[in-house]
């Protein structure tokens, strides 16, 4: 029988860094995503997918082999891996995927394939994982196994699939609040042509903020980064009050906020520069967008701005779609009636210093 998931992208509305750094992140579900379709094999484990136009295809034994230079399918035998050391064995499969999230635009492309991957595969096991157990899986895939610079943040927002605010606690624990948008909004998602760097980014931040030598360095850098930090945590919290009571001029205010502080950082770290950027977030916010910035790392990755007629998010996506080879999207921030209050808090084994996926 075969076995279909999908999970979708995620932008980070605010409190990028955050998962590392301390403080709170909100993150909504994007329309975007990965589906991974798991079907019985006669032996082996063996996987067909289409990657921006280019047809990928894996073979592996069913031992699980990691290999961190092993490509952009190196998610697959190391998911198998990983599950075997759960006591979990993969029956022969054949794993279809498809995809419309573009990958390395700080969308969560790749936490998003290696949940669903994870998923598909348990599934087809005959076993089941709780959906954060899959993102606590596939953290571990990708940073333990693979070395990926990646935190938490990515896997829980993809495994959600809705709004949610988390906040970062001491020894990798993270409080997760799923928010209710009292009103419908949209958002616009731009992603940029060409790639950015986001290991020497995340390096580079990490680096201002973490260590305490480079202070001594480069002060006026440091100090730029570190106030940028507590403001993506100040605003993450900020925005989801506005989320959750229906305020969309303060969210997008929130947002203004975040894309000045991260204006500011630039100027001091270079490798944070990003022209296009800069201006695609001028040109939204003349076209009625309440707030537009920065979405992942940074760089010239991806944008997002916040609108709250769908007409404005349209005509806001035909002119992004036009800026230099950039592809872009819109999607609908949903309403939705909150049930019983509810905060889940997870106890992880991550170092609260690990950086995000992004």
């Amino acid at each position: 029988m075969a076995i279909t998931v999908h999970y979708p992208g995620r932008a980070c509305l605010l409190g990028e860094h955050c998962d590392w750094a301390g403080g709170a992140s909100l993150t909504v579900p994007l329309e975007q995503g990965i589906q991974v379709c798991a079907e019985p094999a006669q032996r082996d484990l063996a996987v067909a997918t289409t990657l921006e136009g280019r047809v990928l295809e894996g073979h592996w034994d069913l031992c699980g082999k990691v290999d961190p230079e092993g490509g952009p399918l190196r998610f697959v035998p190391a998911a198998v891996a990983a599950l075997r050391s759960r006591r979990i064995l993969v029956p022969p499969v054949q794993l279809r995927v498809t995809s419309d999230l573009p990958p390395g635009r700080g969308l969560s492309s790749s936490a998003a394939f290696c949940v669903a991957i994870l998923d598909a595969l348990t599934q087809h096991a005959g076993c089941s994982l709780e959906r954060n157990e899959l993102a606590s899986l596939a953290t571990h895939v990708e940073r333990d196994l693979l070395g990926v610079a990646c935190g938490p943040l990515d896997p829980l927002a993809c495994v959600a699939e809705e709004p949610i605010l988390l906040r970062w606690g001491l020894q990798g624990s993270v409080a997760i609040e799923p928010i209710h948008p009292a009103l419908e909004l949209h958002l616009v998602v731009g992603s940029f042509a060409a790639p950015r760097d986001t290991p020497t980014i995340l390096r580079v931040l990490q680096e201002h903020a973490l260590n305490e030598r480079r202070a001594a360095h480069d002060p006026q850098a440091v100090a730029a980064v570190r106030e940028a930090l507590a403001i993506f945590a100040i605003e993450a919290e900020q925005g989801a009050a506005a989320l959750r009571c229906g305020d969309p001029a303060a969210l997008g205010l929130a947002m203004n906020r975040c894309q000045h502080a991260y204006d500011q950082m630039a100027t001091e770290v270079p490798v944070l520069h990003a022209p296009a950027l800069r201006q695609a977030v001028l040109g939204l916010r003349q076209g009625k967008a309440l707030g537009a910035k920065f979405s992942g790392a940074g760089g010239d990755g991806s944008v997002i701005a916040l609108y709250a007629a769908p007409d404005d998010a349209r005509r806001a996506q035909e002119w992004l779609s036009h800026q230099g080879g950039c592809c872009a999207w819109t999607c609908t921030i949903q309403h939705s009636q909150p049930p019983p209050r509810l905060i889940r808090t997870l106890a992880s084994s991550l170092s609260p210093n690990t950086p995000a996926d992004v």
